[in-house]
């Protein structure tokens, strides 16, 4: 039997039969003469035709219908030849659909046939023709990849299912953990009734005690994955251009990288906490305000807070009368862990349904449904609520997302804790890690050094002074703090339009700010202006603190990181760790389907050694004036 291979849509015949066919083809010198020929053995099959059940055998009806054949086959090839486009025209419609392709090249050979233009050779939109096929190899990858934190941290090795650390949080003269000032002046005699020394009974001769803080972590681990998936065809079909599978792994290690970048920030166990109903104040709109319009009688607002992953329950309402001209300035009660909050408004006499006026978008879900969040950056002018004022103008919103009524994914216990929700004190929340970090002592929260979330106004000099001095001697916006640790952060990490406003304030400044501006003589003839500020001076330390720009942080967000401790003696390698029991891992799944799958796995999680070290700003304005914003 003949072997049949099929290759690229088109059959061959090879083995016996493809030898017998060459061999018959030398024994005719002209193509109708072999026509003629093997018509004679096609046409006995026409004995079968009706009711028959055996081939022709009248020799005078097989030659007159292998004449009326060969004479056909002849006549309807030079009209192919001479009428293309009729030909064509005749094929059964349904034949065209079931072979899309074949028409293409039918259509395409047709007009080939009548002249060689540009227009012709190639089809629109079908990605073939008589024009080469000009794609670039391998494909491009323009999306950004940034990931500052995880970078930078280190990465030591772990065990089990939790990392526990024990040591002190202060000592006696340390003004540390709770612990103060300790005279240590004594008699020379001992005075065994009273005085200043320790003890009744032997030895009666010792100086008092000191006294220290304890604290113990247990920070447990957290499994992380993600996946992907290439399906045999975009695998088979993609040799040429590149190796698809090596792309899909490429994707799949920077998608987990920025995963993890975003959990470093923000990710907590504990869900971030309902902020409380905003403070309104009406007023008259100003030059470059637009006054509200749809208002009836009162205009409510509810607040919720946001971070990467999630949107709190919406806050108690608060309502003010609004007349006719006016806009409303919203003061934001703060919470921890939040990154930025969601303004929803509604007007009548009553309270209706509160719709999205300010803040991140939600893709989908409304009234209490999940959506996935996004987080406005840099200076979105009307939307970015990253701050703790804000002024409503314009018109009031009648549809639209509205109001969460519960929570939608802002902690789980699933998640490890970030430096936001650790440093604002949210992980030392509720069932948080260190919720119970410190055992022995006064009550001690596990949080930042310097912990502002109510700036107010944009990142400026004086809030970067502000935060410098706390986090070296005092803290005089939170309560909460562990006490002074003397601390000298090393960056500023912000987003990039918090970052900027502060390089305006530079310029502002003017001759009331010293900084160095450098020309040199070929510099002159093109001066380049504009101002980014690199670096900035701690007044207390005088070391310097860089400033970086980082492309995923929220508008309003600054951090003041210390990555490492200024004492050597210590024992604390690093500030921040990301301990890993195991690093990246790449799995690929045995196939069981016309697909290949690989997982990329790890475990671990981020500790805080010592967060007193590091600050936070937050509430950071991108307009400190009316409207606020």
């Amino acid at each position: 039997m003949a072997d049949i291979l099929t290759t690229g849509g088109e059959t061959a015949v090879t083995g016996p039969a493809a030898a017998e066919a060459a061999a018959q083809a030398t024994r005719y010198t002209r193509t109708g003469q072999m026509l003629a020929d093997r018509a004679q053995n096609l046409v006995k099959g026409a004995g079968y035709i009706g009711n028959g059940n055996a081939p022709l055998q009248d020799q005078g009806l097989i030659l007159t219908k292998a004449h009326n054949v060969a004479l056909s086959v002849r006549t309807e090839s030079d009209r192919a030849y001479r009428d293309t486009d009729s030909v064509i025209k005749s094929i059964s419609p349904d034949f065209w659909r079931a072979k899309p392709n074949l028409y293409q090249s039918a259509m395409l050979g047709s007009q080939a046939l009548k002249s060689f233009t540009a227009g012709n050779l190639g089809l629109p939109g079908v990605p073939f023709g008589l024009v080469p096929f000009d794609l670039l190899a391998p494909s491009r990858l323009i999306y950004p990849v940034y990931t500052v934190l995880r970078n930078k941290l280190p990465r030591p090795p772990g065990q089990g299912e939790s990392r526990q650390v024990y040591g002190l949080l202060g000592v006696s003269g340390s003004q540390t953990g709770g612990q103060g000032v300790m005279d240590i002046a004594i008699p020379e005699l001992v005075n065994p009734s009273g005085g200043n020394l320790s003890g009744t009974n032997w030895p009666l001769n010792l100086p008092p005690s000191g006294s220290q803080t304890e604290y113990k972590l247990n920070v447990p681990y957290k499994f992380f994955g993600i996946t992907e998936a290439l399906s045999w065809l975009a695998q088979f079909e993609g040799q040429g251009l590149e190796d698809m599978s090596s792309l899909a792994n490429l994707v799949l290690l920077q998608e987990a990288m920025m995963a993890e970048e975003y959990a470093m920030l923000a990710h907590s166990s504990q869900k971030i906490p309902t902020p409380g109903a905003p403070a309104l104040t009406a007023r008259n709109a100003g030059s470059g305000e637009s006054p509200l319009t749809g208002v009836t009688t009162n205009v409510f607002v509810v607040v919720t807070a946001l971070n990467y992953y999630g949107e709190t329950a919406a806050s108690a309402s608060a309502s003010v009368a609004v007349s006719s001209g006016q806009v409303v300035d919203v003061t934001i009660s703060p919470v921890p862990g939040a990154q930025q909050y969601n303004l929803y408004v509604s007007t009548g006499s009553t309270a209706g349904t509160f719709y999205l006026m300010a803040g991140a978008s939600r893709q989908n879900g409304s009234g209490g449904t999940t959506g996935t969040i996004t987080l406005y950056r840099g200076t979105q002018t009307g939307n970015s609520v990253g701050g703790v004022r804000f002024t409503l103008q314009g018109a009031l919103p009648t549809s639209g997302a509205e109001a969460m009524t519960a929570d939608s994914g802002t902690g789980s216990p699933n998640r490890m804790e970030g430096i936001i929700p650790t440093l604002t004190g949210l992980s030392a929340s509720g069932s948080g890690p260190y919720a119970n970090a410190v055992v022995e002592g006064p009550s001690i929260s596990w949080q930042g050094g310097y912990v502002n979330q109510a700036v107010g106004t944009h990142l400026s000099y004086n809030a970067v002074y502000e935060a410098l001095d706390g986090l070296w001697e005092t803290n005089g916006i939170n309560n909460d703090s562990p006490g002074a640790f003397r601390a000298d952060p090393a960056e500023i990490l912000g987003d990039g339009g918090d970052i900027m406003r502060l390089s305006n304030d530079v310029i502002a400044q003017g001759a009331s700010t010293n900084y160095r501006l450098f020309l040199e003589q070929s510099d002159v003839p093109g001066v380049r202006v504009g101002a980014a500020v690199s670096e900035f001076q701690n007044p207390i330390t005088r070391s310097v603190l860089k400033l970086v720009v980082h492309p995923w942080m929220s508008q309003g967000t600054a951090l003041l990181m210390t990555y490492q401790l200024p004492q050597t003696w210590s024992n604390v390698a690093n500030a921040w760790e990301m301990t890993m029991v195991q690093d990246y891992i790449s799995v690929s799944w045995p196939v069981i389907d016309a697909s290949f799958r690989y997982s990329l796995f790890f475990l671990g999680a981020l500790v805080a050694h010592a967060p007193f070290y590091s600050g936070i700003l937050q509430g950071l304005q991108v307009s400190d004036t009316t409207p606020f914003q």
